[in-house]
């Protein structure tokens, strides 16, 4: 191998290896969605004794509000800055997944659950909700 030629393949081993090494940086620092699964959903929550649904815009269906203990605690914190009287209907958007029907509880009476994972927004309820 002559002289002239060693600096092109260190040059070419340079770049190479900095390009492994900003793209194993790069790597390192992903951090995956873990809500890629999840819906955004829109509609409107009702909670009251023995009650905590939700129903889509746009559907008939209503679905039973499952979640941490953390995130029904806050929905009814939120839920009582917005209403007047119990049982009244708050626009809601969340981000969450569908489950089947439940099998005991007052859930039971519901066309399925939903498993809330994050809220987005929560608001009076109002004839522009779900345009």
């Amino acid at each position: 191998m002559s002289i002239k030629k060693v600096p092109n393949y260190l040059m070419i081993f340079l770049t190479l290896a900095l390009f492994q090494a900003c793209s194993s940086t790069e790597n390192a620092e992903y951090q995956p969605r873990t809500d890629v699964d999840e819906q955004t959903l829109i509609g409107h929550y009702t909670y009251g004794h023995e009650v905590s649904s939700f129903q889509p815009c746009g559907k008939k269906e209503a679905f039973w509000v499952n979640g941490s203990n953390e995130i029904l605690e806050l929905m009814e914190t939120k839920y009582s800055n917005y209403v007047t009287k119990p049982y009244d209907e708050v626009f809601l958007e969340i981000t969450g997944d569908f489950e089947g029907k439940a099998t005991d509880g007052f859930a039971m009476d519901y066309d399925g659950q939903i498993q809330v994972k994050r809220i987005v927004l929560m608001k009076k309820k109002s004839d522009s909700d779900c345009k």
